[in-house]
């Protein structure tokens, strides 16, 4: 199973990350996401965005809650951040910090795009484990790229649940907990409104209908009870909430028309013990 493909997933939160900078009032800065996107990659997810612009501000306020995560976990102390389906995520540039590493973890094809094009700008790739998360022994991986399976690690998994079986995504958990006993998980994920084109919005079902279409990729599962995390995989939330509320506090002005799609899209920290 493909988690990013170059061309696909990977170019979209670049995109939504690039066009950041045009906005009067930037809810987040990455200075880096340009680097990855060349001309077609643009106009394709331009069209998508007019199509559906609820995608495009949806994604925004994603990115600043990670953001935020990241931030806050840095702040209390840890100091290794993994994240899993990283794509051209910077985010081991934008908040490094004396101490802590990052490492990320993808396909072969797109990790090696994504370090050519940091050579090419003289930026130093951080550490990487190739291969798709949910079929390598990933604690393994990390413990060869020098991770410390013991110290306490913050995995970031924006954009990558909905289109994982939820029993791999219960076990993938289960084997991470076994593993690496210091455990923080910050991921966001659809309701099954979303999957099962129950929402009664129109324009929901049209873009699940032009993201498989398009991109060949599909959004397969949705939560709409996080007791599972708790129960099933023996982990602790400690924060979650609607993208909603997160457009609320970064852009409360735009909340009424963007209510129903970020009413649907949501986070979620898991933390062991």
């Amino acid at each position: 199973m493909k988690i990013n493909e170059v061309g696909s997933t990977a170019f979209f939160p670049a995109c939504v990350r690039q066009m950041e900078k045009d906005e009067a009032l930037p809810l987040f800065e990455d200075p880096y996401a340009g680097w990855f996107i060349d001309e077609e990659a643009t106009a394709k997810f331009r069209e998508l965005i007019r199509t559906f612009p609820a995608v495009r501000e949806t994604a925004r306020y994603r990115v600043c809650i990670m953001n935020e995560t990241l931030e806050r976990a840095i702040t209390d102390g840890v100091k290794q951040v993994v994240t899993l389906g990283a794509g051209f995520d910077m985010r081991s540039q934008i908040f490094r910090a004396p101490g802590v590493s990052f490492c990320d973890v993808d396909q072969p094809g797109v990790l090696e795009f994504k370090r050519n094009v940091l050579e090419e700008h003289g930026v130093a790739p951080c550490a990487a484990v190739p291969g798709n998360y949910l079929e390598i022994d990933l604690p393994g991986e990390l413990g060869q790229a020098g991770f410390d399976l013991e110290a306490q690690t913050l995995f970031i998994w924006e954009g990558n649940t909905m289109y994982l079986p939820a029993n791999l995504i219960h076990d993938f958990l289960e084997r991470l907990r076994a593993r690496i006993p210091s455990l923080i998980v910050a991921f966001d994920y659809f309701s099954g409104k979303i999957i099962h084109r129950t929402s009664g919005n129109e324009t929901m079902t049209a873009t699940s209908d032009y993201f498989e279409r398009n991109f060949g990729v599909k959004w397969v599962t949705g939560f709409d009870d996080l007791f599972a995390f708790e129960e099933g995989n023996k982990l602790k939330i400690i924060r979650s909430g609607a993208m909603l509320d997160v457009c609320m506090r970064y852009a409360p002005e735009s909340a009424p028309a963007l209510a129903e799609w970020t009413g649907l899209h949501s986070y979620c920290v898991l933390k062991t013990g």
